[in-house]
């Protein structure tokens, strides 16, 4: 009589259980559709949620609704294990590319950002800009004045005159709810 072998079934849902060495499938840096790219944006929320709270990867993960495994799938290279079976911490920095929509003059555009500590110094910005949105307050915005970020092979002028930024929300163009723009690569 041979001897038959049987599978162990995989619920739906999981995942098949892993050779000892084999990797996981990292997605792509580009999403190729706007779900992906939505996925994509939430687990990069994760990330930062693990970096400025110190919340775990199981905490954090329910904060964006989305689960732990898809975060390791999309970030999973910026975020590390104390020790085997161990829980889960956030790098300093990562080198992942974010798509940020950053208001110019002539309205926003979607620039392409590299790095975290990048995407931290955009977001103080605009942060800046809805506080002077909100309260009319200049202080915040004094930091970058005449400053530039350079997105690939463009500089941009970061918009600090008050008279802009009042014109550009007057037109209802600025869109400072969300940090990450929501596109396709």
């Amino acid at each position: 009589m041979k001897n038959k072998t049987r599978r162990k079934s995989v619920k739906k849902g999981q995942s098949k259980p892993r050779a000892k060495g084999q990797r996981v499938h990292r997605l792509s840096a580009i999403p190729r559709s706007d779900r992906q790219a939505q996925t994509r944006n939430r687990a990069l929320s994760v990330l930062v949620h693990m970096r400025r709270e110190h919340l775990s990867l199981a905490a954090a993960s329910r904060m964006e609704h989305i689960k732990a495994a898809t975060v390791l799938r999309y970030v999973g290279s910026a975020i590390r294990r104390d020790q085997s079976g161990g829980r889960y911490h956030a790098t300093k920095g990562d080198r992942f590319r974010r798509d940020i929509q950053l208001p110019t003059a002539t309205g926003p555009i979607t620039v392409q950002v590299y790095g975290s500590k990048n995407a931290e110094n955009i977001s103080k910005y605009l942060n800046a800009v809805g506080h002077y949105l909100r309260t009319g307050d200049q202080a915040k915005l004094r930091p970058f004045r005449g400053k530039t970020i350079t997105a690939g092979k463009q500089r941009i002028k970061l918009v600090t005159d008050p008279d802009k930024l009042s014109l550009l929300a007057e037109a209802d163009v600025l869109h400072l709810d969300q940090l990450y723009a929501s596109r396709k690569g």
